[in-house]
């Protein structure tokens, strides 16, 4: 018989029974192994035999230092088996990987354990590292277009998308693409420590993004962000790009596309092929476990979500707060606090610790009011108004001209805290300009029923202290200068 390799506990057995003084003949009947084998095995494990490996006949046809080229840059074995199939008789795919890895230096294996995962309990997000190219074939300019995967933890069900930018808008739209591709949201989000999603993450208590709390708030899902530089805290979505990595860009790594349209369009059509086949290991597609977990997602909002933006604003005495130099009006109560603001291109709200107190339509241009008159406070508040009597005082210790001014801005409107601002702005030209320059921009404001501040400040440039020469009578002429029809006379 063929002299076998045995196992360890078999080699350890035929040493000890050589201790206890057995021959080989008899270690052989005892253990039932071959003769030969004790005997290899008799001085203890013999050193392993150099042999050459067997080479198969389709090695030399391949382009090896091509296929490490290509494997250096990511691509992967399966395409890279592929493509040579189409000009080498090749063996299987496995035979093929096998020869690979005979070739390739030994690596020291990872420790891991398996973590049973809850079906419709969480998804992972994450970018991809590396972009695509896009071409702008009018101007001719190159865009990288930057990749989300997002992937549900329990089917490994994953879903991409190609964005212009990270940025807050790109990055929650893509949210919303995802969710709407798995019909449904899970209980827990677990993206990475990207500033789009978390501000800061101490381990303990992570500062979340406000734009993404808000939209995750609105599909009902709570954000438990990994930890930093730990990937195995979403080992899918890690897998998933991995996936991508090795099979998508290798197979467009020639391909050249115009639009992002364009590079989302073919790479939906390779997801849906590659989400049917069958993983390796699990023995079903990404497909068949995502069918079961389906119906263990929450459903989605019957309005979809908008992307706000979050910023602080604090309340002016006129009952106004700003906003991208427009005003809007919150109720009086609320003067000189600080609010939270949240907005959009659309709409904008105003919050006060967590509680909405108003709403407005945006305005477009510049230095518009949008205002409630519910707003502003009764009279008997309005008369013992600091702010506006503390304008009154200042005017008028600059001058009478100034102080009738001021009063006929407090009584223009029936509501006499929406010229508050424009007072503000009025009487701090006062300690800018003279008070005699102040006095004569006021004069000539009411003189011309122009009481606003752009031509009050013109006015007030515009003034000139008079001399004694204003006062000078005409020039004598001279007779005989005087030029009469017909000549001098």
């Amino acid at each position: 018989m063929a002299r076998m390799k045995i196992h360890m506990v078999d080699q350890k057995e035929i040493l000890r029974l050589k201790g206890l003084g057995h021959s080989k003949n008899e270690v052989s009947k005892l253990l039932k192994i071959d003769r030969g084998t004790v005997r290899k095995y008799w001085d203890g494990p013999p050193p392993e035999e150099a042999s050459e490996p067997f080479k198969p006949s389709w090695v030399d046809e391949i382009d090896w230092v091509y296929i490490q080229k290509e494997l250096e840059k990511k691509a992967s074995i399966k395409v890279l088996y592929e493509e040579q199939t189409q000009s080498v008789d090749l063996p299987s795919y496995q035979a093929f990987c096998e020869y690979l890895r005979k070739h390739e230096p030994r690596r020291v294996p990872e420790i891991s354990i398996k973590i049973h995962r809850i079906p419709g309990s969480s998804i992972e997000v994450d970018y991809s590292g590396d972009g695509v190219q896009i071409l702008n074939p009018a101007t001719g300019e190159i865009f990288t277009a930057q990749l989300f995967v997002g992937s549900l933890s329990f089917s490994g069900y994953f879903f991409g998308d190609f964005t212009m930018t990270q940025k807050t808008e790109d990055f929650i739209n893509s949210h919303k693409k995802m969710f709407e591709f798995f019909g449904g949201v899970t209980s827990y989000i677990v993206p990475d420590n990207c500033k789009t999603a978390i501000i800061k993450n101490n381990g303990m208590d992570p500062i979340i993004n406000k734009s993404y709390q808000d939209m995750c708030v609105h599909y009902g899902i709570v954000v438990d962000p990994a930890d930093k530089f730990s990937p195995q805290h979403k080992p899918n979505v890690e897998n998933a790009i991995g996936v991508i990595q090795k099979e998508f860009f290798p197979l467009i790594r020639n391909r050249t596309f115009t639009s992002l349209i364009e590079l989302n369009d073919f790479f939906r059509i390779w997801l849906s092929g590659k989400l049917l086949q069958e993983i390796r290991g699990r023995g079903q597609s990404r497909k068949y476990f995502y069918e079961q977990e389906k119906s263990s997602l929450k459903s989605l909002p019957t309005i979809p979500y908008e992307v706000f933006n979050f910023k602080q604003a604090k309340v002016h005495p006129d009952c106004h707060f700003i906003h991208e130099k427009n005003y809007y009006s919150v109720p009086h109560q609320f003067v000189g606090r600080e609010l939270d603001i949240k907005f959009n291109g659309k709409e904008i709200h105003a919050y006060f610790e967590t509680n909405l107190i108003t709403s407005h339509v945006v305005l477009k241009g510049n230095h518009h009011y949008s205002t409630n008159v519910a707003h502003y406070p009764e009279k008997q508040y309005v008369d013992v108004n600091y702010h506006l009597g503390l304008s009154r005082k200042t005017a008028e210790r600059v001058g009478p001209l100034t102080l009738a001014l001021v009063e006929r801005l407090m009584n223009e409107n029936k509501y006499p805290l929406k010229n508050l601002r424009k007072i503000q702005g009025v009487l701090k030209l006062a300690t800018q300009h003279e008070k005699e320059a102040m006095e004569y921009a006021c004069e000539m404001a009411m003189h011309f029923e122009s009481l606003n501040y752009g031509r009050i400040l013109r006015f007030a440039k515009g003034y000139r202290p008079k001399t004694d020469s204003d006062f000078d009578t005409s020039p004598v002429r001279q007779i005989e200068l005087v030029c009469l029809q017909g000549g001098l006379q």
